[in-house]
């Protein structure tokens, strides 16, 4: 077996067994038939619009993608562009990091783009996305400026049983041994393949930042930027109106949960699986809706567990559907269409 293939493998393996974990402690006494009677009282048709604004937030993100790549003098279709980006979040449900991969080879194949210079554009991408959430993170504790203290009153108050304070010591244990395991297999990857390819990853590193400075319609660019955050926060504030314990959080609110599922989102599980529920949990429970439960009774009525449970299925439903429609489109419809010519 290739050694640089282990610590993937091993990777893989973590990120499952820390997904295992947080949602065992967060369904552990869950009744389904509770939890059941709770989904009925939910409004769907605002979980319908959140799934459409995800739907929508594809599209620009794969719009984007092309006006970078137009930087750099490649020409590409936008269907193309916003199918491989779809494809992309499609895989990260399975594989946590897999989803850029799959993207640039998809793209790959039908552009016959370089991987490098694809690799490039989505590493700014990454940049860009991140100064975006660290920017709103800084605004939300700015217009928030007691949230930290209130967030150390609630873990206190609501947690401060000696089996409680242990399930949030093993959780963030667990993520205190992702953390450490990431760090070493990079150490143990820069030995085995990283040297071998800097040049390459150097390469494509100059064009993604040559793609920027030379996008002929920074305009746009700049607007589609706007437009993808803008959405992720409609997605998720739209939400609140599904419940009524939450249809009372203001826009600030949700621009704190914004930021929270961003997190989630980023810590390498399969598709923010428990990382989302657990970060999304503890915030609703610091702005005042439902308590911090690993592994407590009655879950199932939690309102701050309910509402990531929700919004999670609901966007898994619309990567699942956008992928499954450009895995249709690229490799089915635009082949047949190929072959006629």
């Amino acid at each position: 077996m290739n050694n640089s293939f282990v610590p993937k493998i091993l990777k893989y393996l973590l990120s499952i067994f820390l997904t295992i974990i947080i949602i065992y402690f967060l369904f552990k006494h869950q009744d389904p038939g509770a939890l059941l009677n709770e989904l009925k009282k939910v409004d769907f048709n605002w979980i319908i619009l959140s799934m459409i604004f995800g739907a929508l937030a594809y599209v620009s993100r794969g719009l984007r993608w092309k006006i970078m790549l137009e930087a750099i003098d490649y020409k590409t279709s936008n269907i193309n562009n916003i199918a491989a980006v779809s494809i992309g979040y499609f895989t990260n449900l399975f594989v946590p990091r897999a989803g850029e991969l799959t993207r640039c080879s998809a793209l790959n194949q039908k552009e016959q783009i370089p991987l490098n210079k694809l690799f490039g554009t989505i590493i700014i991408e990454r940049i860009i996305d991140f100064i975006a959430l660290i920017f709103l993170l800084l605004f939300t504790l700015i217009t928030q400026h007691k949230i930290i203290n209130d967030l150390y009153l609630v873990i206190k108050n609501q947690n401060n049983e000696t089996n409680s304070q242990k399930k949030i010591l093993l959780i963030f244990a667990s993520f205190a041994v992702l953390i450490l395991f990431i760090i070493l297999c990079k150490k143990q990857i820069k030995k085995l393949s990283f040297y071998n390819k800097i040049n390459q990853f150097l390469d494509g590193l100059k064009e993604g930042i040559k793609s920027v400075r030379n996008i002929k319609n920074k305009t746009h660019f700049w607007l589609h930027t706007f437009v993808i955050w803008l959405l992720y926060f409609l997605m998720t504030y739209v939400c609140f109106f599904s419940m009524s314990e939450t249809n009372h959080l203001s826009l600030i609110d949700g621009v704190f949960i914004l930021v929270l599922g961003g997190i989630g989102m980023v810590i390498p599980t399969p598709g923010g699986i428990g990382s989302y529920h657990a970060i999304v949990m503890i915030g609703l429970a610091v702005i005042g809706v439902g308590y911090i439960s690993f592994g407590s009774e009655n879950t199932a009525t939690n309102p701050a567990l309910i509402f990531p449970t929700v919004l999670h299925i609901a966007q898994t439903l619309v990567a699942i559907i956008m992928g499954m429609i450009s895995l249709l489109i690229l490799f089915i419809f635009n082949n047949k269409t190929s072959n006629e010519k």
